[in-house]
């Protein structure tokens, strides 16, 4: 994610991203990261087809970033994220992680990754760390 100055300006990159996946602004999200690239370490990149396991860990591009997020929202166009806990910084001096422990609801109504949609209700949820320069 791009360089920010303070907990606060961090914490207010990752709401950006966030808000962007709920408003479905990929060019918004794209911008949240580092124009070099951001690095994947999540449990869905271990199973998803658009990140190769001998890929996951490597430097993948905004574009990637916001590419998979835009297939996501196709399949989900009603998703909204709500949050159990919002993006906050970790403590200490020079911690440039934000966490978030988040949820997603909306309806599977679209193909997903080749998975024809069935209008089944989506209830995910995640914690995802990002580290912020």
């Amino acid at each position: 994610l791009k360089l920010g100055r303070g907990k606060q300006l961090r914490e207010e990159v990752v709401h950006k991203y966030f808000h962007g996946v709920d408003t479905q602004n990929i060019p918004q999200i794209v911008e949240c990261f580092h124009p070099e690239g951001a690095i994947i370490r999540d449990i869905c990149s271990l199973a998803n087809r658009d990140v190769p396991y001998d890929q996951v860990g490597k430097l993948v591009s905004p574009e990637f970033l916001g590419e998979r997020c835009r297939e996501f929202l196709a399949a989900h166009p009603d998703c909204k994220v709500k949050f159990h806990h919002g993006p906050t910084c970790g403590r200490g001096l020079n911690n440039n992680w934000v966490y978030a422990h988040w949820y997603e609801e909306g309806t599977f109504s679209a193909n997903s990754q080749g998975i024809e949609p069935d209008g089944s209700p989506l209830t995910v949820q995640g914690q995802t760390r990002f580290l912020v320069g």
